[in-house]
């Protein structure tokens, strides 16, 4: 059977088609969303140019924000989603939406060894597992089960109180909440949150157009603002993964995903995520069992 499937984030569009279960890799195109109009449109654009004469039976998809009955919504685009859209624009007779967080916890059972590599080396070997999203947004789902078998309840962790492990952390609170009404995680731990932590540092006014996340991370040679910002984005990222793994328990690691995730691979080494991620108190030498890798 042939199916329609795509990756709905709130950059970027994924496209493909699986035959059987089985991705078919060289069929995979992506779509900037600011250029499109929205998931339907891309479904047929994609069906015209990329896969002429294709006749899905089915169309999944995941997208970046909440998900409820036949209806995906995206947090950071204006763009709502139902299986009656995706039916009528594939021609599949079944739809399916699920959230992007919930389709990279199902997939990490599929990944080979050398898709990981390693930030903290824990001693727990097996349990329950959770992803962790640092891209446009953020946000994270708990992995329930092993094999086949996997349970992965929805969740929007970016939107959660930002923590303050320390004296600056709360001046950034401040100042987040001062800006936005409310200091979510998200606005730190996201491409527009290093661009925030970067603005608190260099005491920019609301007015002012934020330094792009690219820009940042291309000048750390030549702007200690940069280095700094990476630093305490680093601290409350090691500051949250370690409050979500007292939460569940993943004892078989908490996978890290997302352009920015991966965009910071040189730099989680010797950095204040390693000492945010274990400062709990008199539970910190119970951190050491949690491993975290980058996929």
């Amino acid at each position: 059977m042939q199916y329609l499937i795509a990756d709905v984030g709130g950059t970027n569009t994924r496209v493909a088609l699986a035959h059987d279960g089985i991705l078919q890799i060289d069929s995979i195109q992506r779509y900037r969303n600011a250029d499109q109009l929205g998931v339907a449109e891309i479904l047929i654009d994609y069906l015209h140019t990329h896969a002429a004469g294709t006749h899905p039976s089915a169309v999944c998809i995941d997208v970046a924000g909440p998900v409820g009955e036949a209806q995906g919504q995206l947090t950071n685009l204006d763009w709502t989603v139902t299986t009656d859209q995706l039916c009528k624009a594939s021609g599949a007779q079944r739809g399916a939406i699920i959230n992007d967080m919930q389709a990279q916890g199902l997939a990490l059972s599929h990944l080979p060894a050398e898709a990981f590599r390693s930030v903290i080396k824990g001693t727990a070997q097996s349990g329950n597992r959770i992803v962790v999203n640092v891209g446009t947004g953020f946000n994270s789902a708990v992995v329930l089960g092993d094999g086949p078998k996997l349970t992965v309840p929805g969740s929007e962790t970016g939107h959660v109180n930002l923590p303050v492990p320390s004296p600056e952390i709360f001046e950034l609170h401040q100042y987040l909440a001062g800006r936005f009404g409310f200091a979510s995680a998200e606005e730190v731990l996201s491409g527009r949150g290093l661009s925030h932590v970067y603005a608190f540092l260099a005491k920019h006014s609301s007015s002012e157009a934020l330094a792009s996340s690219q820009h940042i991370i291309e000048n750390l040679d030549n702007d200690p603002l940069a280095v700094k910002s990476i630093a305490i984005l680093l601290e409350v990222f090691g500051c949250v993964c370690g409050n979500l793994a007292l939460t569940h328990l993943p004892f078989g690691g908490i996978y890290l995903v997302g352009g920015v995730a991966q965009a910071l691979a040189d730099h989680y080494p010797g950095s204040p995520f390693h000492s945010a991620f274990a400062a709990k108190g008199r539970f910190s030498e119970f951190m050491s069992q949690f491993s975290v890798h980058l996929v």
